[in-house]
């Protein structure tokens, strides 16, 4: 199960995700992130309180951030340690943008 929250900072949507992206909730993730990016020219996805991610919440947030193209900056920030892990193994560094921390 994934909680969200918005909030807008300095310009950016910062979309605060909680709890596991699993293949349960990865169509509720993609669907929250695609929403934030087609309301806001800048969408910041804090994953700081995200416990796990799955393959399916992974193809979660890479078809948010290709519905971003084009029509808003998208951005992965504060990666809890187990999600980072799971970033780093699977390249992802390559496809988004990652910040430490919130850009805003």
């Amino acid at each position: 199960m994934i909680q969200s929250t918005q909030v807008i900072r300095s310009g950016w949507c910062v979309v605060g995700v909680t709890g596991r992206a699993d293949g349960e909730c990865a169509d509720a993730l993609e669907a929250i992130l695609r929403a934030a990016v087609e309301a806001n020219p800048k969408v910041a996805a804090d994953f700081s309180a995200l416990d796990y991610i799955s393959s399916a919440g992974i193809r979660a947030v890479l078809q948010a951030a290709r519905a971003a193209q084009g029509r808003s900056e998208f951005a992965v920030c504060s990666l809890s340690p187990p999600v980072k892990k799971v970033f780093d193994m699977s390249g992802l560094h390559h496809v988004l943008r990652i910040h430490g921390e919130l850009p805003c």
